[in-house]
């Protein structure tokens, strides 16, 4: 195997240790952590927490507020207050300078204390450390973009044009007002701040709904806001399980617009609520990522890097690999080196030096996985590792094994996603099948194309029914260019990253003006 083939490797974690300030931050006076309203932690009147824990571990990290419809009714009453101004200049007629100013003192601080932060994306989300490191950079890369964007997206009043005699019209853009969004467990940061940031810039104030599961990083990043000084109410965090808080938010009125990740069931069901009331919601549903591999590529150094990304975050990103398709010529070749690849991942704790595959997010994950697995033999994958529990030394966690399936055309033994290093590879007989077979899904987040031929990689590229279409890479996200899901993965909106995103949290109203008659 050659050296450039061995350097290709799944994120690897560093030994981490545990940052006092964070230890801190969690025991909150040995009180329960408070959501985040207008300013202040509140309780919540329901008298009811929940514990949020390590899942390498199943250590408890912090007890957790949870809010209820009383406790989102006066988020969304500080937030109008704080978008309208109650008496005074309200957040809607802040000058973007004035608010990039607070986004960059906030991002600042948010540097200062990245170590709180990797602590809650590596014990509270599971991540290796070299994936959160990555992500934390997120947080600036994402504020600086959209300050870019904020500073040459028109609001207000559009050119003015000739409608009729005496009379002219024009555009009048605007925020919308009072907007949440509601973040899944996999990618708090990332996502808390792809929401934010442009929600905030265009002008308005937010309910940040955080996973159950991973609550710690939102409910910092509060107080780091309110530390960089930001209006009370502008920034509001509501901690709570989707079924109760989400739920609130979804039905609450004064809520004009919602930006959701996470299951296409989930997502289905909150937008029928939002219909109830005219509330706008763009979604990003997960997915069920191929990847069609060409018979010039070399099966070895690709089947590595299919693997480091099927096993991103141990699978459990919405757009990675969980389905390859392989020219038949080069099949063999691939599935050994597919199958090497994952059984040298080195399972551990998270925070342990060298871990590759940690543990899952739940029991309910853990649950659900090991039934995938267990499906996917029945309905005709047949097992190349079977997966299965894994076990790691003084570690009382939610670990799994790699699972790898060798299938066939027409063998629909891997329909729905598998949050987990989890793949099946069928061999195909041409680029045409391949991409017939990657195609016939509900799902379109994200597929790639591998092969030498780059311009043949395109042509094939742009037949994926998905937003995110790669060639020789896959996982791939950059600012300026829009990450969004076809199908149940996503709509409607132009995604995140983009200027259109920024757009997406305003809206724009026609403006008719004439001559006073007489």
């Amino acid at each position: 195997m050659s050296t450039s083939t061995m350097d290709i490797r799944a994120f690897t974690a560093s030994k981490f240790s545990t940052p006092e300030k964070f230890t801190k931050f969690c025991q909150n006076n040995g009180k329960p952590l408070g959501g985040f309203v207008d300013g202040e932690q509140i309780t919540g009147s329901m008298n009811a927490t929940f514990e949020t824990t390590d899942p390498g571990t199943m250590q408890v990290l912090a007890r957790v507020c949870e809010m209820g419809d009383a406790e989102v009714d006066q988020a969304v009453r500080a937030a109008q207050r704080a978008f309208d101004g109650d008496g005074v200049r309200g957040w809607r007629d802040f000058e973007v300078e004035e608010r990039v100013e607070l986004v960059k003192k906030f991002i600042d601080l948010c540097d200062r204390d990245r170590d709180v932060l990797l602590a809650c994306e590596i014990l509270d989300g599971g991540k290796v450390s070299e994936l959160a490191a990555g992500d934390f950079a997120q947080i600036r890369a994402c504020a600086e973009y959209f300050i870019d964007v904020a500073r040459k997206v028109q609001m207000g009043d559009g050119p003015s044009m000739e409608v009729g005699a005496g009379q002219r019209g024009f555009t009048y853009r605007e925020p919308w007002g009072v907007v949440a969004g509601i973040i899944p467990w996999n990618y708090p940061i990332v996502l808390t701040a792809w929401f934010m940031f442009p929600a905030l810039l265009s002008g308005n104030t937010i309910l940040i709904k955080p996973a159950e599961d991973t609550p710690l990083s939102a409910l910092y990043l509060a107080q780091l806001a309110t530390e960089a000084g930001f209006p009370p109410g502008v920034i509001n965090v509501l901690t709570g399980r989707g079924e109760i808080t989400g739920q609130a938010i979804a039905e609450h009125p004064g809520v004009r617009y919602i930006s959701f990740t996470g299951s296409p069931g989930v997502g289905q069901a909150i937008l029928r609520t939002c219909d109830l009331h005219g509330t706008r919601m763009k979604r990003e549903m997960g997915g069920n990522g191929s990847a069609i591999v060409l018979d010039d590529a070399d099966p070895e150094l690709v089947a590595r890097l299919v693997g480091k990304h099927a096993n991103q975050h141990f699978g459990q990103t919405c757009c990675t690999i969980h389905r390859v398709f392989v020219d038949k010529k080069i099949a063999d070749d691939f599935i050994d080196a597919q199958k090497a690849f994952f059984q040298d991942l080195k399972i551990g704790y998270q925070a342990d030096e060298g871990t590759q595959l940690g543990a899952v997010v739940n029991a309910t994950q853990h649950r659900r996985i090991l039934q995938a697995q267990k499906e996917t033999a029945q309905r005709g994958g047949t097992p190349i590792l079977a997966g299965g529990c894994a076990e790691v030394a003084g570690k009382n966690g939610y670990y799994l094994k790699p699972a790898l399936y060798r299938t066939a055309p027409g063998v629909n033994c891997n329909p729905l996603e598998v949050f987990h290093t989890f793949a099946t590879i069928c061999p195909v007989s041409s680029a045409e099948e391949a991409l017939q077979l990657a195609n016939s899904t509900p799902y379109g987040l994200g597929a790639s194309v591998w092969t030498k031929d780059v311009e043949k990689g395109i042509a094939l590229a742009k037949q994926f029914r998905d937003g995110t279409c790669q060639v020789n890479c896959h996982n791939s996200i950059a600012y300026g260019l829009p990450y969004g899901g076809q199908g149940i993965s996503g709509g409607p909106g132009a995604g995140v990253n983009c200027e259109e995103t920024f757009l997406d949290y305003t809206q724009v109203k026609a403006i008719y003006v004439a001559d006073y008659p007489g």
